[in-house]
C-alpha cells in the first residue's frame, strides 16, 4: 500500500473508492472499514431475523461513519462517544432533516436495542417492517455520507 505525508506529518494511505484512488489517513480509513463491515452484519443479522441486534448494528455503522467525518475534518480522533446528532455536530455534517430524525431515533433507543428491559416487548416493537425500514433508512445514510461528505473533501 502506498502513502504519503501531509503538511502537518501524518501519513496518509491510498484507498480506492468506486475506481479512484483516495488519500486517507489510516485512522479515516480503519472508521470507514469498521462502517462497511457493521453495515454488512446488520443484513445478515436482518436476514437471521435478530432485528434488535440489526438496529444495533446500524447504530454502530452510522457511528463509525460519522466518526470518520469528525476524523477527516478535524485531523483528531474522534470523541468516545455513540451520540450521533453530537457527532453529526462535530463533524460539521450536512444532513438533510429526514437523515437527522432517525438519528435522533437511534439515539433514543440507545442501549435499549442491546439492553432490552422486556425481550418480548422489544422482539413487538421492533418488527421485520419497522427494522426493513431501519435497514434502509441506515443505508441511506451511509451513502450519504460517503458520496457527499467524505470523499467530496478529498
Amino acid at each position: 500500500m502506498s502513502s504519503k505525508n501531509c503538511s502537518v506529518g501524518l501519513s496518509y494511505r491510498m484507498w480506492y473508492h468506486m475506481g479512484e484512488v483516495l488519500w486517507v489517513s489510516p485512522e479515516v480509513k480503519e472508521w470507514m472499514e469498521q462502517a462497511e463491515y457493521d453495515f454488512s452484519t446488520a443484513k445478515a443479522m436482518f436476514h437471521s431475523r435478530k432485528y434488535l441486534y440489526m438496529i444495533y448494528m446500524c447504530q454502530l455503522a452510522l457511528e463509525k461513519v460519522l466518526k470518520a467525518v469528525v476524523a477527516l475534518r478535524t485531523d483528531q480522533t474522534p470523541p468516545k462517544t455513540h451520540k450521533l446528532l453530537l457527532l453529526v455536530k462535530l463533524g460539521q455534517i450536512n444532513l438533510l432533516d429526514e437523515h437527522l430524525e432517525f438519528l435522533g431515533t437511534l439515539d433514543a433507543i440507545g442501549s435499549g436495542a442491546r439492553y432490552p428491559k422486556d425481550l418480548a416487548a422489544a422482539r413487538k416493537t421492533y418488527s421485520r417492517n419497522v427494522a426493513q425500514d431501519y435497514l434502509v433508512k441506515t443505508k441511506e445514510i451511509l451513502e450519504w455520507i460517503k458520496k457527499d461528505q467524505i470523499f467530496k473533501q478529498l
